[in-house]
């Protein structure tokens, strides 16, 4: 049997959980002097009331070798393989604790997938490794899967400001629009692992227009998977998913709701849309 691990930065929706039996393990969010589990540890609405309240940034932090090393050896028996996909390591330490716990256990049936992305560009890759898993593809074959996948996936997003990920250090480039931080709305996109600028307008609604507007020639008609995530704006991302039906050829489409450790960095008012051409199975 094959096992599917990912991260709590890909936000399952819960059919996607319970239909792939996706394992996840949690990285952390500290908040002042107290450190939660992302999955389980704190809601929320608790956390981003409290980002509003605290005066300095909350910082998160991966999950130890020790943790990845219980959750793969709870998972193995005989004859069972792990393919284990998460967050950037451009963004996250994740990886490395991950390939170290594997390299403990049982190198030879725990494949590790650095998926480039996070959020909405982790659970595509999710989602399309449950289908393979199902349909009875080898771990080979979902791994090979995973790494193409890697290559022909995009995730564009906006945030009402730079403030967070200015703060959080997740972007380099940003000092490129500090001075006009509180009048434009960015857009960006990932790339290499990494967060980076594309535009800026100077409202919301240009900015999620654009963002579509991306995905949309990035996927150029071809048949794809496409996943839309929120902080705090269910309407808008219910919204954006009605035009991503409209505008791309989607074979489906999932909306989720990003949470702290993500969160922290972007900001309420996130909007964002992933999608990968199907056509890579």
């Amino acid at each position: 049997m094959i096992h599917l691990v990912t991260d709590s930065t890909a936000y399952l929706p819960p059919e996607i959980r319970q239909e792939y039996n996706v394992h996840t393990i949690s990285l952390k969010i500290c908040v002042g002097d107290t450190t939660y589990d992302e999955e389980g540890g704190i809601t929320r609405e608790d956390f981003f009331r409290l980002l509003d309240e605290v005066e300095t940034a909350p910082t998160t932090s991966q999950p130890s070798a020790g943790e990845f090393m219980s959750l793969f050896g709870g998972l193995l028996g005989e004859e069972d393989e792990i393919v284990a996909v998460f967050i950037s390591e451009g963004l996250s330490g994740t990886i490395p604790n991950a390939r170290i716990a594997a390299q403990e256990i049982a190198p030879d049936r725990i494949s590790i997938v650095d998926s480039r992305t996070a959020a909405i560009g982790l659970l595509i890759m999710v989602i399309a490794a449950g289908k393979a898993i199902a349909a009875g593809q080898t771990r080979a074959e979902v791994v090979s899967l995973l790494e193409r996948m890697v290559d022909e996936s995009v995730a564009f997003f906006s945030v009402e400001n730079l403030a967070y990920l200015h703060k959080g250090g997740r972007i380099n480039t940003a000092s490129r629009y500090l001075g006009t931080l509180l009048n434009i709305k960015p857009i960006l996109y990932m790339q290499d692992g990494k967060i980076q600028p594309l535009d800026k307008t100077r409202t919301t609604r240009r900015a999620r227009k654009r963002v579509l507007d991306e995905v949309v020639a990035a996927m150029d008609g071809r048949p794809a998977y496409v996943t839309v995530a929120h902080i705090q704006a269910p309407e808008a991302a219910q919204e954006m998913a009605a035009q991503a039906r409209e505008q791309l050829n989607c074979t489906s489409v999932y909306v989720s709701e990003v949470g702290p450790v993500i969160g922290s960095h972007v900001g309420p008012g996130f909007l964002g849309v992933a999608a990968c051409p199907v056509d890579v199975d």
